[in-house]
This record gives C-alpha cells, sequence and structure tokens, in this order.
C-alpha cells in the first residue's frame, strides 16, 4: 500500500530524462528542489572536501536536470500518472506464491490472477525471484551498515541562524568520516531538511526502512561531527532506522518459460524504462522470451556496474582518519583543481573518491539515454544475429 512515510531521493539527470520523456515533469516540477552543488565534507569540522557542480551545470551538459524530492512525492506523482493511463492498481494484496510457467500470481487471500507477462517488482525479499531461481536461497547482503532517516521542518531550521543557511543554500551536503556519513539536502521546494546518517551495526532488520530510531543512540553516533550539522541533528524530534541490504549478482532475471522477469530492488535492475521499450516491440507472445532476454542482456551488466560502484563508495567514505584517509582527501583536491593531464586524468578517476566528478565516469551514468542505447542496441541484435537472443 501506499504510505506517507519515507525522505529524500535523488534524481539525477539520466532519471530525470526518462520522466520528462514520458511527460511527467508537470508533476514533478513542483515537488523538487534544485541543488546547485553537491559537496562532500570532513566530519569533524565541515571543511569542504570536494564538490560536484549540479545546476545549472548538469542540465546543461546532459540536458535534463539533478532533482531532490521527498520519497512519498515521487511514489504518488507516478502513482497518480499510472491511473491517469488506465492502470488498474489494487492495494494492500498480499503475494503467496508465484507461478512462473503459466504464469500466475496466488494472493494471500486465495484469489489467483493470470497474465501474459509478470513483472516481479515486489522488493529485496521479492516472492517472484524465489520462484524464478527456482527457490534456490538467495538472501539479502546485509550491509555493515544501518542508516537513521530524519527530516527537520523549514520553520525549525529558520529559527536557528547557524543552520538556516542550510535551507536557502540549495545544496546537497555529505559529511565523511570513520564508518559514519551524513547526506543532508532540503526537499519539498524547501519546506523540511531531509538526512541519511549512515552508522556501523544496529538493530533494524534488513530490509526494514520504517522502524524507529533511537533519538539518544542517534545523537551519540555523531558526537564528534561538525557542530553545525550535529545541531540539526539535535533538533530531529523522531527518526527512522534502516538496516541496509544489496542482493549478489543474480544469475539471471528472467524465468526459463519466458514470461516473468524481475525489475527493482528484487533483482537491484534500476530501471523500468529499459524493459519498456523491449516490450514495446512484442508483437506476439510468443516473442516475449525473446524481448525479455534481450533486456537482461542490456540492462544487467550496466546495473550491475552501478551497484559495485555505491558499495565502494562507502568503503571510501567511512575510512578511518590516517595515511588512506589523508590520500582519500588529496585525491577530493586534485579534482577540483582539474590541473592534470590525460594520465593523471584517469589515474584519478580510477581511484577517485567521487566519482560523480569524474569526466568518464559522469559521462557513463548521467548521460545515458535508455531509449536510445535500448533500441539501438536491440536494432543491432537483430541485424547481427537474424533474431534477438540470449
Amino acid at each position: 500500500m501506499l504510505l506517507k512515510v519515507g525522505a529524500g531521493i535523488q534524481i539525477p539527470p539520466n532519471s530525470s530524462r526518462v520522466l520528462s520523456t514520458y511527460g511527467l515533469d508537470s508533476k514533478f516540477l513542483e515537488k523538487v528542489v534544485w541543488p546547485q552543488h553537491f559537496a562532500f565534507r570532513r566530519y569533524a569540522t565541515g571543511e569542504i572536501l570536494g564538490t560536484t557542480p549540479l545546476h545549472p551545470h548538469l542540465s546543461e551538459a546532459y540536458g535534463f536536470p539533478y532533482w531532490l524530492i521527498h520519497r512519498a512525492d515521487f511514489q504518488f506523482a507516478l502513482f497518480d500518472a499510472a491511473k491517469e493511463m488506465g492502470v488498474k492498481i489494487r492495494l494492500g494484496c498480499y503475494v503467496d506464491s508465484v507461478n512462473v510457467g503459466i504464469p500466475s500470481v496466488t494472493l494471500a487471500t486465495g484469489e489467483t490472477l493470470t497474465a501474459d507477462l509478470v513483472v516481479g517488482a515486489d522488493g529485496i525479499r521479492s516472492r517472484t525471484r524465489a520462484a524464478l531461481l527456482g527457490y534456490r536461497n538467495v538472501e539479502p547482503n546485509p550491509a555493515a551498515n544501518c542508516s537513521y532517516r530524519a527530516t527537520v521542518s523549514v520553520e525549525v531550521m529558520s529559527m536557528d541562524p547557524e543552520i538556516s543557511h542550510l535551507m536557502t543554500d540549495v545544496n546537497a551536503n555529505c559529511w565523511i568520516g570513520p564508518d559514519h556519513h551524513i547526506m543532508a539536502y532540503p526537499i519539498r521546494q524547501g519546506a523540511m531538511y531531509n538526512m541519511v546518517l549512515s552508522h556501523p551495526g544496529g538493530v533494524a532488520a534488513a530490509g526494514k526502512w520504517n522502524e524507529p530510531g533511537n533519538l539518544e543512540e542517534m545523537r551519540e553516533c555523531y558526537k564528534n561531527f561538525d557542530p553545525i550539522i550535529r545541531k540539526v541533528v539535535g533538533k530531529v524530534t523522531s527518526c527512522l532506522n534502516w538496516k541496509i541490504a544489496d542482493l549478489p549478482n543474480l544469475p539471471t532475471w528472467v524465468s526459463k518459460s519466458g514470461k516473468v522477469v524481475l525489475l527493482g530492488d528484487a533483482a537491484h535492475a534500476m530501471d523500468g524504462a529499459c524493459l519498456a521499450e523491449c516490450l514495446d516491440r512484442v508483437q506476439s507472445l510468443s516473442d516475449l522470451p525473446t524481448y525479455l532476454n534481450a533486456y537482461e542482456t542490456i540492462r544487467k551488466p550496466r546495473a550491475e556496474r552501478v551497484q559495485n560502484g555505491t558499495r565502494n563508495s562507502s568503503l571510501v567514505w567511512h575510512l578511518q582518519d590516517g595515511p588512506e584517509q589523508e590520500a582519500r582527501d588529496c585525491a577530493f583536491a586534485q579534482m577540483a583543481s582539474g590541473a592534470r593531464d590525460e594520465n593523471a586524468e584517469a589515474a584519478l578517476e580510477k581511484a577517485n573518491p567521487n566519482s560523480l566528478s569524474g569526466k568518464k565516469f559522469q559521462q557513463w551514468l548521467f548521460g545515458y539515454n535508455v531509449f536510445s542505447a535500448t533500441n539501438i542496441a536491440l536494432d543491432q541484435m537483430s541485424k547481427t544475429e537474424g533474431k534477438i537472443d540470449k
């Protein structure tokens, strides 16, 4: 079911491109914040280690913006758009089992729903994934860290001159330190300040994002952080604690029957536009396996590269104070200086703690046009093989 809970999420240019192409700009413009830059800060002092220009730089470079939005606003905008397109949505339906051969979905009520295609976008503890993989035990990998999620209203932020600038600067900030970081930025057009506070261990269950957190424990975790962000943390009146987890790379996203496919956290596919483009070419039910396998071929390597990059970023951000941390901070400074030759650029990108500022990676990530890339790949598969097959 849809609940008005959660926290902020980021919509980079490769994602806002999809929303814009689907004609959804108007549903988002009244909800989003346009950050001017993303700043990495030393945890104890707030010193800026490195920055990534966002607005208007990314819009000019890639044609689409970088937005910040409340998760609930994002979800409801998509929900409304789907309803307007005539999609029949049933909430509160708990899935008991999935038959990948028919295909069909059986609900906890005993009702069985059949379809030509089942898209399993049912989260990190996906029942669809279990059925697709023959009920092999593919469990989420719990990360070393949990995350507190919290917000503070603009009214509270504005009353304190030491922290009010965080609402008016319209930037995203990330304080990084040993085993901890705080990602923070304004959302809802500056109506509230959003924070994601990463910390070791914790008691939140894997895959759960809505378990109440302990405020005293949260504040204790960040007692050595920059006094500015610590002051914001001190104004939080409630928080959620979420145990971060992800999946190992799966052997496949598509059932042997070619009638069931995984999407989203069920497989870390991260995107539905590629699947939609593949399905758009289906002329008959016999085409489904061909185009589902094409979707996996096109999308899986990219999704896994992004997933691995996310894991590596956390390791770099959480270095203990010492030589490795000093080398990381030096790399931040070098990336910011821009004074390097092509060989130095390549070496620095490889070890870059701020990959979003690396020219090649940023172009690969933010400049990606999923629509043209998918259709070019489908055309090439068709020409070289006479058919599209796995």
